[in-house]
């Protein structure tokens, strides 16, 4: 991948503008995939490039307000989604869960999921304080991670197994896991939709039809979603706001974005989103 530094202005003000792009981080990273918010910081996992290959140059950085990295830990090798649970940073890297207390950036955690046959275990998102949900993007399949002292996983079966599953996120008030796919076969046909967790013959029920190189979803306060799309392997990438009633999309940024990864929001409202391929992460403010 090329490296394209943006020269955008840093965030001072709590809360952008509607589209209004800013670049948060001082220094660029290598493959920004993941961000996480802790506080007044913000926690970004780094793939080192190539999101499959153990080659130990994953790296989780944290970044303060100022925009000032720091490595949290290093030696990982393709980190992705980040959750963090009881002080624990979780992440899947490649095809392990790995989990890193805060207090001093020190592995406490290891789950292997070798024997699912995945390499490419990507996002993580919680069912409660103790089981997270965790994508294996690679084999259209989604885990469900028992945490604690005999961590343990199984398989959450479903009919119409979701084209190169990524974002995961839990509605627990619907009983639900919202899921968004990558696509296949290098092709943008990815979809978006749900599993109802209520239903004992469990089934993936697409929400539009819109499909795309989806990656990150998160919920909002306004009863919708939003779902990262690339677009394509160049600066095209969009968020898009599914409606959960109509299925209808809008997309909430003006400006394209090199690679809208794993985002999260803030407080605020606020997108925060890795633009993978040039190594920054930007904030804005989606349209309300």
């Amino acid at each position: 991948m090329k490296t394209i530094y943006l020269l955008i202005p840093l965030l001072t003000a709590a809360s952008t503008g509607f589209g209004q792009m800013q670049q948060l981080n001082r220094t660029p990273m290598k493959a920004p995939e993941s961000v996480y918010i802790q506080g007044s910081d913000y926690y970004i996992s780094d793939t080192g490039g190539d999101p499959t290959k153990k080659d130990g140059d994953g790296i989780l950085y944290k970044m303060n307000s100022k925009g000032d990295i720091s490595i949290f830990a290093s030696g990982l090798d393709s980190p992705k989604g980040t959750w963090v649970l009881h002080n624990i940073l979780y992440t899947p890297d490649v095809d392990k869960i790995k989990g890193f207390d805060l207090s001093a950036g020190k592995q406490v955690f290891t789950l292997d999921m070798a024997a699912t046959g995945s390499v490419l275990l990507n996002d993580i998102a919680p069912m409660n304080d103790s089981t997270v949900f965790v994508s294996a993007t690679d084999i259209n399949k989604v885990y469900i991670v028992h945490l604690g002292a005999q961590p343990r996983y199984e398989e959450l079966a479903f009919d119409n197994p979701v084209k190169g599953a990524n974002g995961v996120i839990y509605d627990g008030k619907r009983q639900r896991l919202y899921v968004c796919g990558f696509g296949a076969a290098g092709t943008p046909n990815g979809e978006i939709g749900y599993v109802d967790l209520t239903q004992k013959d469990k089934k993936f029920v697409r929400l539009t039809d819109r499909t795309g190189y989806y990656d990150g979803i998160a919920l909002t306060k306004h009863n919708t979603l939003l779902v990262s799309d690339w677009v394509a392997f160049e600066k095209k990438g969009v968020v898009v706001e599914v409606d959960l009633k109509t299925g209808k999309t809008t997309t909430v940024n003006k400006e394209p974005i090199s690679g809208p990864a794993d985002f999260t929001l803030s407080k605020q409202g606020d997108v925060i989103t890795p633009a993978m391929m040039e190594g920054n992460v930007l904030r804005f403010s989606p349209k309300h």
